[in-house]
């Protein structure tokens, strides 16, 4: 199986940011949960040795997709008789590396492991790496604002109305006094172009310019004021 290459780990993001790149980024969404469909060649054991081979389908921080290979002649490629829901796996993934992980859900043609804690910021960090090998990087562009300075709100929780009048909830990664990247609280994202409302102390009108998976970017109508901008500015109620 191939081996991953050695990559510097990238620091983790300061409470205070000059300038976010697209590996940073991209980093930030995968720590957060961003899924890539990706298929690579894998392999998983059981606590009692037994194994098998496989392929990723989806993998993000929190958990890895796979699907079996096809049976043929290869008993290799035969999912064990004992596995089942609950069971620990260790998993040896193409580009990727070890991960642990536990079973936590399957079907005739595949099955679905969360990660343990102590493997997600190496997956994040090996997704980021893959991303940018494979051309799969952000556009500075129509993302966050590069070359200013970023914060991390203490308080991460937001609350916002979205363009049906909704009240809805997310999670702020980070932000300048520009522009915010919000993590999804839920399934729902905002479509591009419309227009949402940060609540708290101050309500703030923002568009969003750029949706992911599990997140979206907004573009503030009016800069957030100098005075106002700190890691104790609120976007929430309570």
């Amino acid at each position: 199986m191939e081996k991953p290459e050695q990559v510097k780990p990238i620091p983790p993001a300061s409470k205070q940011l000059s300038k976010l790149t697209d590996m940073e980024t991209l980093l930030l969404l995968y720590q957060y949960g961003r899924p890539m469909d990706i298929a690579v060649d894998s392999r998983f054991t059981l606590p009692d040795g037994q194994a098998a081979t496989c392929k990723t389908k989806k993998i993000s921080s929190e958990s890895v997709d796979f699907v079996y290979n096809e049976a043929g002649d290869n008993k290799q490629n035969m999912p064990p008789r004992s596995m089942s829901v609950g069971s620990p796996l260790s998993l040896e993934i193409d580009e990727v590396g070890s991960v642990g992980g536990v079973l936590t859900a399957q079907s005739e043609d595949g099955f679905k492991v969360t990660v343990d804690s102590n493997s997600r910021n190496m997956l994040s960090n090996r997704l980021a790496h893959i991303a940018v090998k494979r051309g799969l990087g952000v556009d500075a562009s129509t993302t966050v604002k590069t070359g200013v300075p970023r914060i991390e709100p203490v308080n991460k929780n937001c609350n916002f109305t979205d363009h049906t009048g909704t009240v809805r909830k997310g999670m702020i990664v980070n932000l300048s006094q520009y522009d915010a990247l919000i993590r999804a609280a839920a399934s729902f994202i905002p479509p591009i172009g419309t227009r949402i409302v940060l609540r708290g102390p101050e309500w703030h009108g923002a568009y969003v310019i750029s949706t992911f998976e599990i997140g979206f970017v907004v573009k503030f109508c009016i800069p957030i004021p100098p005075e106002q901008f700190s890691p104790a500015i609120r976007f929430s109620e309570a």
